[in-house]
């Protein structure tokens, strides 16, 4: 069974999604077999692709969305999930208050042993998601490069 990394947002079109596509550009740059990462929203009423600008942002890197539209988060994906990284700490006590057997979770600064928050660029310019992508670029590369063998 794969160790499973799952990133939540609030709605699985923005940070998450780009978290996830750098993730699995580690992964695959590493040799991590048997780990899997998902992207999930805590609010997604109905099915909607990916923001534009976030796929965007990914493809000027050299990077790509494994999918054409949002995810809810379900109970499914907590029980699949050996870490929960949120983009916020507003989003962790959600995911802490709804769900159940949650067995780690913390936000994506608290997993580089950063304090603070990424910047939600949703509804901004494309700087902005450049800026943020940038940023979870960092945060990844910090937070899990050193872990890869460890998982």
């Amino acid at each position: 069974m794969a160790y499973c990394i799952l990133f939540v947002g609030r709605g699985d079109a923005g940070r998450e999604v780009m978290a996830k596509a750098i993730l699995d550009n580690v992964i695959r740059s590493n040799n991590a077999e048997g780990v899997d990462c998902k992207a999930r929203g805590l609010v997604v009423l109905f099915q909607e692709p990916v923001n534009s600008k976030v796929v965007s942002t990914l493809e000027n890197n050299g990077l790509t969305v494994e999918y054409d539209c949002v995810f809810q988060l379900e109970q499914s994906d907590i029980d699949e999930a050996d870490i929960v990284i949120t983009m916020d700490e507003h989003q962790k006590e959600r995911v802490i208050s709804t769900y159940d057997n949650v067995k780690m979770i913390c936000t994506i600064k608290e997993y580089a042993s950063e304090e603070g928050v990424v910047l939600d660029p949703y509804g901004k310019e494309m700087m902005d998601y450049e800026y943020c992508f940038r940023e979870l670029d960092r945060l990844i590369e910090k937070g899990f490069t050193n872990r890869m063998g460890k998982l």
